[in-house]
């Protein structure tokens, strides 16, 4: 027998799924109605509220699914670095996978972070930077791994995910031979990035040494 908090759970997961289609016909959060989300997920306008507050609200939580998401996925990087040197690698790979399994998603995410809506581009804006963070510890795990000086970790972070998450956006509904070929393209400018930050890391250096003597 279907318990009521049961009920409401599927009732609210059709109202998720349902914003998802809609917003996966290149609209934005703001140019949606609520009515359009009742009428795609099956419900009455009004038991949109027993569950949402507004649509930012539901908003907020599609970009939380999402970034729980990106968080799993640098965990499952980190991971890797026991049987792999090359975190990186690993975790363009892992990332066009995920951008592929979850692009309703990472499309919505991606529109949002310059939407209309000043909450949910603050929402994401605060997401990502604990991303970048974690992300940072990544690179500072596999530069000690290969005895690698860089510079701020945290600004190669940050160059990094954003190309990951541009670039994996455009290749959701790619064909496989594709996505494999921008997946090696990723990697190519991921070691152009570290190798940049490489490179000012040791001019940085010799320079404090040249002060020095």
């Amino acid at each position: 027998m279907t318990t009521r908090a049961a009920q409401k759970q599927r009732t609210r997961e059709a109202i998720i799924a349902a914003a998802l289609r809609k917003l996966n016909e290149d609209k934005g959060l703001s140019s949606l109605s609520l009515r359009e989300v009742a009428k795609e997920a099956g419900i009455a306008p009004t038991s949109f509220y027993r569950h949402f507050k507004n649509l930012d609200a539901l908003g907020l939580e599609l970009i939380e699914t999402a970034t729980q998401k990106l968080h799993a996925l640098l965990k499952t990087a980190k991971q890797s670095h026991q049987k792999t040197d090359d975190i990186t690698q690993s975790l363009v790979g892992y990332c066009l996978d995920h951008f592929k399994e979850n692009g309703d998603l990472f499309r919505v995410l991606a529109r949002e972070a310059v939407g209309s809506s000043a909450e949910l581009r603050q929402a994401i804006k605060k997401e990502l930077a604990q991303i970048n963070k974690e992300l940072a510890h990544l690179i500072e795990l596999e530069s000690r791994l290969k005895h690698r000086n860089i510079t701020d970790a945290s600004m190669v972070a940050e160059a990094i995910s954003t190309i990951i998450f541009y670039i994996g956006v455009s290749t959701i509904d790619l064909p496989y031979a594709m996505r494999k070929d921008a997946e090696q393209r990723l990697i190519h400018h991921i070691k152009a990035i570290y190798n940049g930050a490489e490179v000012m890391a040791n001019r940085l250096h010799l320079e404090r040494q040249m002060m020095l003597s």
